[in-house]
């Protein structure tokens, strides 16, 4: 039996290896041209429904990932959350509840990638779709927008396979595909480009890897980048989620795989490309980024840094 599991786990590692090099070898021949004016909005409120810290005690927190995006003509839903505690009321539906947030006032859902912590739970993953709560609630003619192909009762899921203008100054900067060891995964950005500041990217996890979000941004844009607010996966020492006492965020979902997880070195690289940028703003979420590394951004960005806690609200005008 042991040598079974043995050759099992050898044969996964050799088929991670070469999907792997494939993903690589496909990003290098993947070109997109620039997307057109796809206009502004003179507002954009970001305010967190779903991540590890709240601002008041009212609020759930969870391992898990939603935004309401608000601009001069939009309402987005940027992610559904986790639900990891399958509760009848959902993290995601009892902070929305406690905010006043409406989700008949919502246009659009932008799903940034289909994991169980951003599409409401394993369970809604399994079937191919998602929901904001135990059920599937309907959603009216609201849009929805994912990089993966997803079904939803009532509702048509549009596939967005490339770099998309979806609205008035908001745009996908298409799916970026990563082999995890966990598997493959296709991981939206969204794009909000704000007159007179720049575009202000939201992220999701950040599995595409920060240095292929900004290549992908020098491909499609001319505006400058005035911030970045998200999760870009920063599990060091260690993440959220712990199975079996294996750190799954770590070892699982980011490096090259559980021989060589993504490192302290890792992240001091990244927030060195961030440094020259000149961001105007930058909020890092803390569902699978650690307290360390959160307080290593805060010293570093100083008056840029903006703290994303359930509830607060990231305003750029």
């Amino acid at each position: 039996m042991l040598l079974l599991l043995l050759t099992v786990l050898v044969a996964y590692v050799v088929m991670h290896i070469r999907a792997n090099a494939q993903v690589e070898r496909d990003w290098t021949l993947n070109k997109v041209e620039p997307l057109p004016n796809f206009g502004s909005t003179q507002q954009l409120r970001i305010t967190s429904l779903v991540n590890w810290h709240a601002a008041s005690s009212e609020l759930k927190t969870e391992a898990g990932v939603s935004y309401l995006i608000q601009t001069d003509q939009h309402q987005l839903l940027f992610d559904v959350g986790f639900n990891q505690k399958a509760e009848q009321q959902s993290p995601l539906q009892n902070n929305m509840e406690a905010l006043g947030v409406q989700l008949e006032a919502i246009d659009t859902l932008f799903i940034s990638h289909h994991h169980l912590d951003h599409a409401g739970g394993q369970s809604w993953v399994d079937k191919g779709s998602f929901s904001l709560g135990a059920q599937q609630v309907s959603l009216g003619d609201t849009r929805i927008l994912s990089p993966t192909p997803l079904r939803y009762p009532g509702n048509t899921v549009e596939l967005v396979d490339r770099p998309t203008v979806i609205g008035e100054g908001l745009a996908s900067i298409g799916p970026i595909r990563r082999q995890l060891f966990l598997g493959t995964i296709d991981e939206q950005a969204l794009a909000i480009n704000v007159a007179g500041r720049g575009i202000v990217l939201v992220v999701g996890c950040g599995h595409q890897t920060l240095a292929k979000i900004l290549q992908r941004y020098d491909q499609l844009f001319e505006e400058p980048l005035y911030g970045i607010v998200g999760d870009l996966h920063y599990p060091v020492p260690d993440g959220r989620l712990t199975v079996l006492g294996i750190n799954m965020q770590r070892y699982l979902a980011s490096g090259s795989g559980p021989w060589n997880p993504i490192s302290e070195a890792d992240m001091r690289a990244d927030m060195a490309l961030l440094k020259q940028r000149d961001l105007g703003v930058i909020g890092l979420g803390g569902h699978d980024t650690s307290d360390e590394v959160i307080d290593q951004f805060r010293n570093l960005f100083g008056k840029r840094y903006r703290s994303v806690r359930v509830g607060n609200a990231i305003v750029v005008n």
